[in-house]
């Protein structure tokens, strides 16, 4: 049993249980039920994508990650792959009975487009931009329970692009593996240093834009404050990426999550 909660990636999950707690708070949606059934759907919905990438990354995670539960064999392909389906129904099932018409549309369009970029599109250079549309429109989720505002849009804008950078910095981790297989990703095509300027200048560009809400009234100083202690983790982690791009990516998490916080703290 521990190894089929292993695979769901707990970690991931919880981002996306925060996302959209912190969508539905920013549009001002406080009603407990719906809201724990949205973080229900968005979880089940990122468990299964983690499940289905496992399966499909099978060849890969034996060489960059052999450890992991199908590659060291705990779990049997076949199993992760019933597994992942049953997520994926379950998830979608609630969303129809409990939740909103925008909302339901974007559980099946998220369930959709996570299976194919787990069985096509992962291996190659937009397999980075999927995956960050995957992680960032959780918050869209969240504030669909009312409806998308321009604070969310930042939020989303912010979170798809140091998502992004990140991918990529995940992606010059995995280049041995990768290549091994044929995987076309954007650091497989253009090498380490290209890469690492690409997820810089995405990382450099969400950081631009991070005080906009402040100054467009939107969100409070508080959120400037702790924003701004954000940003500089971040431009922290650009540095150690030239160097050192696994421990960069860890240090990205953590500025990801002041930031969503800023957010959190800046409605009030």
């Amino acid at each position: 049993m521990t190894s089929y909660v292993k695979i769901l990636r707990p970690s991931v999950v919880f981002l996306a249980t925060f996302a959209v707690l912190v969508g539905a708070l920013i549009v001002g949606y406080y009603q407990p039920f719906q809201i724990l059934i949205g973080i229900l759907v968005a979880s089940l919905i990122a468990g299964a994508g983690n499940v289905t990438n496992d399966y499909y990354d099978y060849e890969i995670d034996k060489i960059n990650k052999p450890k992991r539960v199908i590659p060291s064999g705990k779990i049997k392909r076949k199993n992760a792959a019933f597994f992942a389906a049953i997520l994926y129904v379950l998830a979608n099932v609630l969303a129809i009975l409990f939740l909103n018409t925008d909302m339901i549309l974007l559980a099946l369009f998220n369930t959709f487009i996570s299976f194919v970029y787990a069985w096509k599109i992962k291996a190659t250079f937009l397999g980075h931009f999927i995956d960050s549309w995957l992680a960032a429109s959780t918050f869209l989720f969240g504030a669909l329970f009312v409806n998308i505002t321009a604070t969310i849009i930042f939020l989303f804008s912010m979170s798809y692009l140091t998502n992004l950078g990140r991918e990529i910095v995940k992606g010059i981790e995995d280049m041995k593996g990768d290549k091994k297989i044929g995987a076309r990703t954007l650091p497989v095509i253009l090498g380490k240093i290209i890469s690492s300027w690409i997820a810089i200048l995405f990382i450099i560009f969400a950081i631009a834009i991070s005080p906009i809400p402040y100054f467009f009234n939107l969100l409070s100083i508080s959120y400037l404050l702790l924003v701004i202690f954000a940003d500089l983790i971040f431009l922290f982690s650009c540095f150690i990426l030239l160097f050192n791009p696994a421990k960069s990516q860890k240090i990205m998490k953590i500025a990801m999550f002041l930031a969503i916080i800023a957010f959190l703290v800046g409605i009030y």
